[in-house]
């Protein structure tokens, strides 16, 4: 497999090599049933830290899998740490989804099997954000396996992709409010302030951008000053002075909340 060079630059060419390995132990575990895999998120827009990003990856279905097939994938993921280097298959974060699925508009309501770095292997129902993983596969993703991803993906439109931004926040940010318990770490923190940057970026413009070229935008003009420092601290994070941000970074989510026309409760005073 010609590994991209997106992907040798962000990671090495070991990074690369684990990806290969991925594609050829899905292949073995599903047969026929696997259409393709698919690299998006930060490792294909450029933004991947290798010390804190995620490797999202797209595997295409012509089918759901079964309970069978999500055995053996469960499987293949356990062996993959032992392929040398524990991190990347630590942080895989992979979903099989059926290839039809991206032809179609909007997101139907069916469950597929998610590899998760903190959550493991579970089936679990598509989420609201699947329509802005399609945009950014369309523009951005790297095809590591299968057709090409222009042929199979169909466009998702600037109002749809709002839509899916706003209940997104609405179903994954919200109940955070009530049980912040994430919020106590500092890299948490970090994270839901970048990702709070991405999301007002998207909801003002209606562009998906990189968390780097969303925090880049907060900064840019007073619609965002007031949360400068908070932004500033996050993006250095974890250089600089990192003094505790939990209290800031609930109130700037329920800032973007807000935005995003989302009720919520007040904070406890």
């Amino acid at each position: 497999m010609d590994v991209d060079p997106r992907i040798v630059r962000a990671g090495g060419p070991v990074l690369g090599t684990f990806l290969s390995l991925a594609v050829s132990s899905w292949r073995s575990a599903l047969g026929r049933n696997l259409v393709g895999v698919y690299v998006h998120g930060s490792l294909a827009t450029g933004a991947f830290n290798p010390r804190t990003s995620d490797i999202d990856v797209l595997a295409t279905t012509r089918t759901l899998t079964d309970g069978p097939a999500n055995e053996r994938i469960h499987e293949v993921h356990r062996a993959m740490h032992g392929w040398g280097d524990d991190r990347w298959a630590d942080r895989l974060d992979a979903a099989f989804v059926p290839a039809k699925v991206l032809a179609m508009s909007g997101t139907p309501r069916i469950a597929v099997l998610e590899l998760h770095p903190d959550e493991g292997c579970a089936v679990r129902p598509l989420g609201s954000d699947f329509l802005i993983q399609k945009r950014l596969l369309r523009e951005q993703g790297i095809t590591l396996f299968g057709p090409k991803l222009s042929k199979i993906v169909a466009p998702v439109t600037t109002g749809e992709l709002r839509e899916a931004q706003a209940a997104f926040l609405r179903e994954s940010w919200l109940p955070q409010l009530e049980f912040p318990g994430q919020f106590l770490k500092r890299v948490f923190q970090a994270y839901a302030v970048l990702t709070m940057c991405r999301a007002l970026c998207l909801l003002a413009t209606g562009n998906v951008v990189t968390k780097p070229e969303a925090a880049a935008w907060a900064l840019h003009g007073p619609y965002l000053e007031v949360w400068h420092p908070l932004i500033h601290s996050a993006i250095a994070y974890p250089g600089g002075v990192q003094p505790d941000q939990r209290l800031a970074t609930l109130d700037f989510i329920r800032f973007t909340l807000d935005e995003a026309g989302i009720g919520h409760a007040a904070p406890s005073s």
